[in-house]
């Protein structure tokens, strides 16, 4: 009984890390981001799957009730997250995908990168991810780091878009960055 339910909360403590800092591995390029968000869909079905097969396993009725409960609670954002990816990713001709906008780094060597992403039309997401390790073969280890933890000084750097919503000039300055925002 112990193993079961160690085994349900460290699938849980896995599900939850990944919705708060998404997937460790980025794939920038096509067709290889489909492939990674629907290996990544299957592989998080299988963990729900055996969460959901652990909970039915106990003999007791409120622990059973507790596992399938805590599991269906963080079952709903996979859901909504999975309807919302992986039928574009399988069907779709025109799949949106984050393109990278701008980096910071710092002395430390830190670096995050700011992304964007259209999804229709008025629709858009921005995210900044902090890199860990870069491939340099656009596959790089990575999680979401929120704007309030940008302090400090950083050389900030936009890329060059011709695109609508991203400016057309690539800058780079360095500044003083509080909460995510240059100090003034």
């Amino acid at each position: 009984m112990t193993t079961k339910i160690i085994t349900i909360l460290l699938g849980l403590t896995i599900l939850i890390l990944g919705l708060n800092y998404g997937s460790p591995i980025e794939i920038t390029f096509q067709p290889g981001h489909r492939i990674g968000v629907l290996i990544l869909a299957v592989l998080v079905g299988m963990i729900f799957f055996l969460l959901f097969r652990q909970s039915l396993k106990f003999k007791k009725l409120g622990l059973k009730l507790a596992g399938i409960g805590l599991t269906g609670i963080i079952l709903l954002p996979y859901l909504w997250i999975g309807l919302w990816t992986v039928p574009a990713a399988i069907f779709s001709d025109e799949y949106p995908m984050l393109e990278d906008t701008s980096e910071y780094t710092n002395q430390d060597g830190e670096r995050i990168v700011g992304q964007f992403m259209e999804i229709s039309g008025s629709l858009h997401h921005y995210q900044n991810r902090k890199v860990l390790y870069d491939f340099k073969n656009g596959i790089r280890i990575s999680y979401l780091y929120p704007d309030e933890k940008i302090n400090g000084t950083w050389t900030y750097h936009r890329f060059g878009f011709d695109e609508g919503y991203i400016s057309k000039s690539d800058t780079t300055y360095t500044a003083e960055f509080e909460n995510g925002r240059v100090k003034k």
